[in-house]
């Protein structure tokens, strides 16, 4: 019998986990080992525990637009860009220290504060952009 024991912090996660695994033996296998293996294995998929569960709701998917008429097109650019997004190490991280720094930890823990976080990685990343801001604000 061969157990195969998958983890992951939800469905999908341990879907895609299960996905690899499968193309990968998929890959290995040849046919003379796929008669040996289907003539032998007992597979026996179990879940080791379930995942504990996190308090913080799901996010809610966009809700679904139907199409209306569109609006006319110009040949002219904007002139407002798309706001990009941010990479917490790279953006939004740095901004932080650089506060730090200059004002010391008081003061950023204040402006985090009026995100209701502690710690600005456990701040929702569509709000990051808004951080960034008052930390260039604040400093």
């Amino acid at each position: 019998m061969i157990k195969i024991e998958v983890t992951g912090n939800s469905i999908p996660e341990v879907a895609d986990k299960l996905l690899a695994i499968g193309a990968s033996l998929r890959a290995s296998i040849t046919k003379a080992d796929w008669s040996d293996i289907k003539a032998v294995a007992d597979v026996v998929l179990e879940v080791a525990e379930a995942a504990p569960v996190d308090p913080t709701p799901a996010r809610k998917s966009a809700p679904v637009v139907e199409a209306i008429e569109s609006q006319p097109t110009t040949k002219e650019a904007s002139s407002t860009r798309a706001p990009a997004a941010l990479d917490f190490d790279t953006d939004v991280a740095p901004h932080v220290l650089a506060l730090v720094t200059k004002s010391g930890k008081p003061a950023a823990q204040k402006i985090l504060s009026q995100f209701g976080v502690e710690k600005a990685s456990l701040l929702d990343p569509a709000r990051w952009p808004e951080l960034v801001t008052a930390l260039q604000d604040a400093g």
